[in-house]
């Protein structure tokens, strides 16, 4: 008897904490901010308890820390600057861009909780929009996983967005310079800020209020200012155009129909299957939070200044991917890069359900546990997807043991004066777990590092690919060098992954490159 009257008090606790934890979130959109400050901290955790293999995004985020640039390739480089500024705080490890990317994607939902404050008369609606934001897959695995400059652009788009509606509710100056601010920003974080920008303005231009705030003479500060933060960046580019848009011009085009009608009609099939991608999961949350209210009459309301925003947002939007795709015949469009320009959707939707059938109270009882509990599991799926993947024979990269190989090497003694490798995500391996060498790759033909050749201390290439990839490293060496290569030979290491996996083993491929492989030098290295 005693047992079950402490079970019932336990429950009767655990009731009346869940009763106040709805109650905060409904009521108070600062609490929702808490709430995935404390998500995105247990997310911090989660990817120190991951294997230490870098994925891809993470790679290139360790390699470009070894120099500071005005660019470095098809991206514009504010998550570099960023990362390579978080790396100072914290070194250059798993923490620091576990940090960097946890800090974007909780200031990405703090500004979005701000920005349906703003234009939410219901507060309930707040937390419904932000959940429904959260429970797109690209952003809640996808981007938690890889994604770098797309989170950045989500944020700086967000920021614009929201300092927009700031400044049509209240013309302030500094308003106007944070605008610009945010504008310049979203040119660095990624290329494609230019199809969210124009959205932006003709939205603007639209409410009741906006052509005096466009005319208002402080918009010369936003405009000046946003060049003003690009201009650097802009010096690079400027000289450097064909090699930064050469890679997305490519995949745009992967896979092309020959027909100019059939490249344009692809383009647009991709661009509504994309958006559906994203925004399914989003709608169904809304959805399933629709209902009439009970009590209360229906009669004819007044459209909502904000909800004609937003709809004036992606009218403006889906004209310009339109013209995108007629102009340069765009066939590839990825979800991913849709991301960033439609998730304003659930605020529309909530916008939408505030004017006609919400009930807070139906939200609470069915979606708001639904929506709980995923987040609850979604960091234990994170934990558990690289060990059930090796369990049911399959290979990722997050289950890659680049330490093995270092450990290889120096039970050989063998000690680099510099790694050389083929790609970004070999190189930011390797450099993280040498960390006191420095790693080139043939990629990046703008990095020119200092090294001295020796017996003791020869050049390494690497390549993890069952294709022989030296020819370009020894090109790529040749050039630096001034010099001639020959009898280079090459070894193979091969080791179990992380966790290993029945049948399949690491294959590391490597060569030394010492004085003896030179056969003639016209400058000394």
């Amino acid at each position: 008897m005693a047992l079950c009257t402490g079970l019932e008090h336990r429950a009767s606790g655990i009731n009346s904490l869940y009763r106040r934890l709805t109650s905060s979130l409904v009521n108070n959109p600062n609490a929702i901010i808490a709430l995935f400050g404390v998500y995105f901290l247990i997310q911090i955790a989660v990817r120190l308890l991951l294997p230490p293999a870098l994925r891809i995004d993470e790679a290139q985020q360790v390699l470009f820390a070894q120099w500071l640039a005005l660019g470095y390739d098809a991206q514009p480089p504010l998550y570099n600057w960023y990362q390579q500024a978080i790396f100072a705080i914290f070194g250059t490890s798993v923490l620091g861009l576990a940090v960097a990317k946890n800090l974007i994607l909780f200031l990405v939902f703090a500004t979005y909780v701000k920005l349906s404050d703003l234009v939410l008369r219901e507060k309930s609606l707040v937390l419904v929009a932000s959940l429904a934001f959260f429970v797109s897959p690209q952003l809640f695995w996808q981007a938690q996983r890889d994604l770098t400059h797309t989170t950045m652009l989500m944020l700086t788009s967000l920021w614009a967005i929201y300092l927009s509606v700031r400044l049509l509710k209240t013309p302030t100056t500094m308003g106007y310079v944070l605008t610009g601010v945010a504008v310049g920003l979203g040119m660095l974080s990624k290329y494609n800020f230019v199809l969210i920008l124009p959205a932006i303005l003709l939205a603007v231009w639209l409410h009741p209020k906006g052509r005096e705030r466009i005319f208002d003479w402080r918009i010369l500060l936003t405009i000046g200012i946003s060049l003003l933060v690009f201009l650097p960046h802009s010096i690079w580019l400027f000289d450097n155009l064909q090699f930064a848009s050469d890679v997305t011009l490519r995949r745009m085009a992967e896979e092309a129909p020959e027909s100019r009608w059939m490249q344009i009609l692809t383009g647009i099939a991709h661009v509504f299957s994309g958006s559906a991608i994203v925004m399914i999961l989003p709608a169904l949350v809304l959805f399933a939070s629709s209902a009439k209210r009970t009590g209360t009459t229906t009669g004819e309301q007044q459209v909502s200044p904000w909800l004609r925003f937003f709809l004036h947002y992606f009218i403006a939007l889906a004209a310009v991917l339109l013209i995108v795709i007629i102009a340069t015949t765009m066939t590839e469009v990825r979800d991913r890069w849709l991301l960033p320009l439609v998730m304003p959707f659930p605020i529309l939707a909530a916008l939408w359900l505030e004017q006609r059938s919400f009930d807070p109270a139906v939200f609470v009882k069915k979606v708001l546990p639904v929506c709980l509990v995923v987040m609850a599991i979604l960091p234990v799926a994170l934990i558990v997807s690289v060990p059930v993947q090796a369990m049911l024979g399959k290979t990722s990269r997050s289950n890659n043991d680049w330490q093995v190989f270092r450990q290889h090497l120096q039970e050989k003694g063998i000690s680099p004066s510099l790694i050389v490798t083929s790609d970004w995500y070999t190189g930011g391996n390797l450099r993280f777990v040498f960390p006191d060498t420095t790693v080139a790759t043939t990629t990046y033909d703008d990095f020119d590092p200092a090294f001295a050749l020796s017996s003791d201390h020869p050049v390494l290439f690497v390549w993890v690919t069952g294709r022989d990839q030296s020819a370009g490293m020894v090109d790529w060496l040749q050039a630096q060098m001034g010099v001639t290569l020959s009898g280079i030979g090459v070894n193979t290491f091969e080791a179990p992954m992380y966790f290993p996996v029945e049948g399949k083993m690491q294959r590391f491929s490597y060569a030394l490159i010492t004085p003896d492989n030179l056969v003639k030098s016209s400058k000394q290295p």
